[in-house]
């Protein structure tokens, strides 16, 4: 009796790990995932046009060319040594949905980033790198 209750318990909690492994394992969304990289590449770059080609009008008036340097003077060389990004999730947000990635570089002792991208109609509503 109590081996056939081990192996339901056993079965039941293989089941379980399956369901989460492949929840956590969720790819990024693929018009989502070319946004963030043409974010990416123009913050590393410091290619305002490149940076504005995929966000709403709101988005291109908040980011102006002195904000977008900033930035990119903190993160570019980071970047340029290489990085690893990593889907995290999506949240509904009602009218946007906003999407999560871990920077994740390759530098020794360079601290994990998030970027969060939160999309509207499309287009870029919001981006941070935290």
């Amino acid at each position: 009796m109590k081996i056939k209750s081990m192996k339901t318990t056993l079965l039941t909690f293989a089941a379980l790990i399956s369901v989460t492994l492949g929840a956590i394992a969720e790819e990024a969304p693929k018009e989502e995932a070319l946004i963030l990289g043409t974010l990416l590449e123009a913050t590393q770059n410091n290619d305002l046009k490149k940076f504005e080609s995929v966000c709403d009008e709101a988005m291109k008036t908040a980011m102006t060319t002195e904000t977008l340097k900033q930035v990119s003077e903190q993160i570019s060389p980071l970047m340029k040594n290489g990085y690893k990004k990593n889907y995290m999730g999506v949240l509904n947000r009602g009218a946007m949905k906003t999407y999560y990635w871990k920077i994740d570089y390759e530098k020794e002792g360079v601290p994990d980033m998030l970027a969060e991208l939160s999309i509207k109609n499309g287009k870029v509503a919001g981006f941070f790198i935290r």
